[in-house]
């Protein structure tokens, strides 16, 4: 294997192994807490590989909740994953042999490194996001290990006290992958867009409006929502047919109000849906003890079958047919408007209540950007301001 690859995966995923091992180890915690043995941690990781719908599948296990419930929440919670598998289909459409597993592997951090990093000069690009996403996933199994196996060990020794604030890397990674999609694209809509919508959204979830469960997905229909009444009509209109002609105004007329009222429509279909579904823990009830093991294992198997088809989705339509226009519109403003989604979502667990307790988190996104502008430099940028961050919030809790 290519050791400039290697070198290279490891350097742009390293965010994501301080990120995954340290959210990875309270999962195993939760795992072995519940009642449920400390394999079912790892299989959790490789069976369904979200961090979010894991951590919300152990509360629904641990309450009985029934089967049809658990697969709609897991469902919620992976739509997102359908437009990320729309934003890939162009990057991931000549490497056939390696889609299924690149398919298999779209996460919030695979996704952002992937439509983000560069590939090194000579390497097969489909052997670098293989690589990549089997870096991501590998850490995160190996949280989920550590925490299933050996949280008590760590915790008898105090040494868990040394990861709290590492985290925040993944909040860093955000950043500078939103200031590289802002840079290189010289468009700051979908970023403007990302961060109105999704810190509205967050300001509700704060309010105790909705479950957090629903906060990115929503924020991306809502987000391209507005993009397509933004921009559809000129993207439309300036864009040419596969033989290269210009597509007849009449056409793109046509095709740029379709694109506004499916825009329009698929909001409101999403947004009814999370009004019905955004509070998935109130349906906890029907159930009265923990699943069992033998359960908890369908469970699981089913929930990774459902988040693998959000997945899978976008490829299995569009992959061998040249996509319409609004699905190229996708791929092309969907990146940075998630891109800042996901790192507004960040914010969402921060506490306002005191300056001691949110301050630290905004000066140390403030410094990430800057350095990075500055020094264009991902692991500076990074590993500088998750070391302030965990000096800050020492010095100030």
């Amino acid at each position: 294997m290519n050791k400039n690859m290697v070198a290279q995966a490891l350097k742009v995923t390293m965010p994501v192994f301080f990120g995954y091992i340290s959210i990875g180890i309270p999962f195993g915690l939760l795992v072995v807490n519940a009642g449920y043995p400390w394999w079912l941690s790892p299989l959790m990781g490789v069976a369904m590989f979200t961090g979010a719908g894991q951590f919300f599948a152990v509360a629904l296990f641990s309450t009985g909740t029934v089967l049809s419930v658990i697969v709609l929440a897991e469902f919620l919670l992976s739509i997102r994953h359908i437009f990320y598998g729309l934003s890939l289909i162009d990057r991931y459409k000549n490497h056939i042999r390696r889609r299924p597993y690149l398919m298999y592997s779209i996460t919030d951090e695979t996704f952002a490194l992937v439509t983000t990093v560069d590939v090194p000069a000579g390497v097969d690009a489909g052997k670098f996001y293989n690589l990549v996403s089997f870096l991501d996933q590998s850490y995160w199994v190996i949280g989920c290990t550590i925490g299933a196996g050996a949280y008590k060990i760590l915790e008898a020794y105090n040494l868990t006290q040394y990861l709290a604030g590492v985290d925040f890397a993944l909040t860093a990674l955000f950043v500078v992958l939103a200031v590289e999609q802002i840079i290189s694209r010289h468009d700051v809509l979908g970023p403007v867009v990302g961060v109105l919508i999704c810190g509205f959204t967050v300001w509700l979830f704060k309010a105790g409006r909705f479950d957090s469960s629903g906060i990115i997905w929503v924020s991306i229909c809502f987000g391209l929502a507005m993009l397509f009444l933004l921009r559809g009509k000129s993207y439309y209109r300036n864009s040419r047919g596969e033989n290269g002609n210009v597509v007849p105004s009449e056409e793109k007329e046509t095709v740029s109000k379709s694109g506004a009222l499916a825009a329009l429509a698929s909001m409101v279909i999403f947004a009814v849906l999370f009004l019905l579904f955004s509070k998935p823990h109130n349906l906890l009830s029907e159930g009265t003890s923990r699943l069992s093991l033998a359960a908890a294992l369908v469970a699981v198997f089913a929930s990774g079958a459902v988040v693998l088809a959000t997945r899978v989705l976008p490829f299995a339509v569009f992959a061998k047919k040249n996509p319409p226009l609004f699905i190229r519109f996708i791929e092309k403003y969907a990146p940075p408007l998630i891109m800042m989604v996901l790192l507004v979502y960040c914010f969402k667990d921060v506490d306002y209540s005191s300056a001691a307790l949110c301050v630290p988190y905004f000066v140390c996104v403030a410094t990430a950007g800057i350095i990075h502008v500055i020094f264009r430099n991902s692991m500076a940028s990074i590993i500088g301001s998750t070391v302030l961050f965990m000096l800050l919030s020492r010095l100030w809790s």
